[in-house]
C-alpha cells in the first residue's frame, strides 16, 4: 500500500473522500453530500477550529469564576465526587502546562491557588461543577485537535499524488502478542516480517537501546559504553490478577 492509498483511507475515515488533489467530496451540516475544492475544506475546518478554541476560552473562564467562590459553612458531599473533583483540579493543572507563558495567567493562579485550599472551603456547587467543566474540556480539546488533524492530512493532500507517494510509511516495530502496540492505529500495528528469522533476528539486533553509545565500539582502539532503556512497566506481575495488577492498557479496562 502506498501513501496516497492509505491518505485516502485515513480521510475517507472522518467522512472525506479524496477525488484528486484539488477536489474532494464532504458532507456538509445538512446530511448532503457535496463536492468542493480541497482548499475550501482546509479553510472551513480552520474556521472550525478557532470556533472551538474561542469555546474552549469562555470555558476556561467560568471555570476561573466559578473557583473564586468560598463556602459560607461546610456542606455534606459524597466522597467519589470530591475525589473526581481533585482529579479535575490536578488535570487542569497538566493542561496549564501544555502552553507556553500560562505560568503568568489567571488560569494558572486560580488552578494552583484551588490546589492549595481545603477541600472544605469549596461549596457543593463548585465541588459538582468543575468535573463537568473537565469533561467539556477534554470533549473540545479534542475536537480542536481532530480538526487541525484532518486539516493537515489535506494540506499534505494539496501536494498532489505523485510527491505524497514518496513518502515512507512508517511501520511498527516489536514484540507481537494480543495485548501489544493497542495505542496504535490498526495499519500500524503490523510490521513486514522480512525473508525469514534472521532478518528478524538481526533487525532486533540493530535496535537504538542495543546500539546506543556503541558506535565508536572497538574502533581505533576506542570502547564504548552502551545504554540499555528499562521500561518500568516491564514489571513482574501476577498472571492471575492481571487484570488489576497489568501496568499494560488492555481490553478489560473498557468493562470497569
Amino acid at each position: 500500500m502506498d501513501t496516497w492509498i492509505l491518505l485516502g483511507k485515513e480521510l475517507n475515515y472522518y467522512g472525506i473522500r479524496l477525488i484528486d488533489n484539488k477536489k474532494c467530496q464532504i458532507i456538509d451540516d445538512n446530511g448532503d453530500t457535496k463536492v468542493q475544492g480541497v482548499i475550501r475544506t482546509i479553510r472551513l475546518l480552520n474556521n472550525y477550529a478557532q470556533k472551538q478554541k474561542e469555546m474552549l476560552l469562555s470555558l476556561w473562564n467560568e471555570v476561573v469564576d466559578t473557583l473564586q467562590g468560598v463556602s459560607p459553612a461546610p456542606e455534606i458531599v459524597d466522597d467519589n465526587i470530591i475525589n473526581l473533583f481533585i482529579f479535575s483540579l490536578k488535570d487542569f493543572a497538566q493542561y496549564l502546562l501544555c502552553f507556553d507563558g500560562i505560568e503568568k495567567t489567571k488560569y494558572h493562579t486560580a488552578i494552583s491557588m484551588a490546589l492549595t485550599r481545603d477541600v472544605k472551603t469549596f461549596n457543593r456547587q463548585q465541588i459538582y461543577s468543575i468535573p463537568d467543566y473537565k469533561i467539556s474540556i477534554d470533549w473540545i480539546t479534542r475536537n480542536i485537535s481532530r480538526l487541525l488533524y484532518i486539516s493537515k492530512l489535506l494540506a499534505l493532500a494539496c501536494m498532489g499524488k505523485n510527491r505524497v507517494a514518496k513518502f515512507e510509511i512508517k511501520t511498527a516495530t516489536g514484540i507481537a502478542g494480543p495485548w501489544t502496540r493497542l495505542e496504535l492505529p490498526l495499519l500500524e500495528r503490523v510490521f513486514p516480517f522480512g525473508h525469514g528469522i534472521d532478518e528478524r533476528t538481526k533487525g532486533k539486533q540493530k535496535q537504538r537501546r542495543y546500539t546506543q553509545g556503541l558506535q565508536a565500539y572497538n574502533n581505533d582502539g576506542r570502547v564504548g559504553e552502551g545504554f540499555m532503556w528499562r521500561e518500568l512497566r516491564n514489571e513482574p506481575f501476577s498472571w492471575a490478577d492481571r487484570e488489576y495488577e497489568d501496568p499494560y492498557p488492555s481490553r478489560s479496562l473498557l468493562s470497569r
